[in-house]
């Protein structure tokens, strides 16, 4: 008998990175045994064109703490004298990437799973409208690592991001400060192959060589983490929720991926090794993680006659 777990949603603690997760379903594995996990934590393209998700990103995140003076101190009078923590900081963070948005880590692109020919075939399938993509943002331009498209390095690069930084004197006017410390909050988003611990060792051995000598810096790596998790596009799950798509919106889905973290997908290949298969009827503009968030009626009833074709045609082909 084939065995599937079906998820509504994901866990209520995913987005602190599910940190209870692991050692229950270390310790439930006989519970969870499976052959197959269904979660309808995702989405379709839009209301027309049906997709299936292959892939969502990793996640690794570290804190960078600089200090210069054990105190905040007057910048006229020692202004010069000393190094300024917010400078250092700045030294730091321009350090991690070149001119073109490539990742400047030695290291970081070591285990990256290239793309093959029929991946990239794939992604050129999926629409992208330039202009429409930018209006959406407020952005003026595209910019990212170099010999790819926006989807692949959305879906399957890596990223380092610089989430925040803060420091000295941040009211309203000005307070002629040198600050005796500055900080850092840094993500780092990972595609297959990736291991988060490891790529966060790689940015502490990264600052810890260009870290200016006139300041202390401390490198914190973030207790949230999560794998990167890839299914193969031939998967017989994803191909019976693929002609499932089919059926119902008349045509083929396209194979896409998510750029965010979704990490109890990683966690069952590990732990169970059974493969997720994302299989949810959201749409892109409905404000997921905003105010007013809402799901479309046509979806709702989609989506239950969806389930109930896929679960059929698992039992019979499985």
């Amino acid at each position: 008998m084939y065995r599937c777990i079906t998820l509504l949603d994901s866990e209520g603690q995913e987005e602190i990175g599910s940190p209870q997760l692991p050692d229950f379903i270390a310790a439930n594995k006989d519970l969870l045994a499976c052959d197959l996990v269904l979660s309808a934590d995702g989405g379709q393209w839009d209301e027309k064109d049906p997709a299936l998700v292959l892939g969502t990103r990793g996640l690794a995140a570290v804190f960078i703490e600089v200090q210069g003076p054990d105190h905040d101190v007057h910048s006229g009078t020692y202004g010069g004298t000393i190094a300024n923590p917010i400078h250092a900081l700045v030294q730091i963070l321009e350090s991690m990437h070149d001119q073109e948005g490539r990742v400047a880590v030695e290291g970081f692109y070591d285990d990256v799973r290239s793309l093959t020919d029929e991946e990239c075939r794939q992604m050129v399938r999926v629409p992208f409208h330039k202009t429409e993509y930018l209006a959406k943002l407020g952005a003026t331009s595209l910019f990212g690592e170099p010999g790819f498209s926006t989807y692949a390095r959305a879906w399957a690069r890596p990223t380092l991001e610089v989430n925040g930084i803060y420091g000295g004197f941040q009211g309203v006017g000005l307070k002629t400060v040198l600050p005796s410390r500055a900080h850092a909050k840094i993500s780092c988003r990972l595609v297959a192959d990736q291991n988060p611990s490891k790529i966060a060792q790689l940015i502490q051995a990264h600052v810890k060589k260009v870290s200016p000598s006139e300041v202390k810096v401390a490198v914190t790596k973030s207790e949230s983490e999560a794998m990167p998790y890839l299914v193969p596009a031939v998967h017989r799950g994803m191909q019976i929720a693929g002609s499932v798509l089919c059926d119902l919106y008349g045509k083929e889905p396209y194979q896409v991926r998510m750029g965010g973290t979704i990490p109890v997908n990683a966690l069952f290949l590990q732990l169970l090794q059974a493969y997720t298969v994302v299989f949810a009827f959201g749409l892109q503009d409905e404000r997921q993680h905003s105010p007013n968030e809402f799901f479309r009626l046509s979806s709702y009833e989609r989506g239950q006659k969806a389930y109930g074709i896929l679960l059929n045609r698992l039992g019979e082909q499985l």
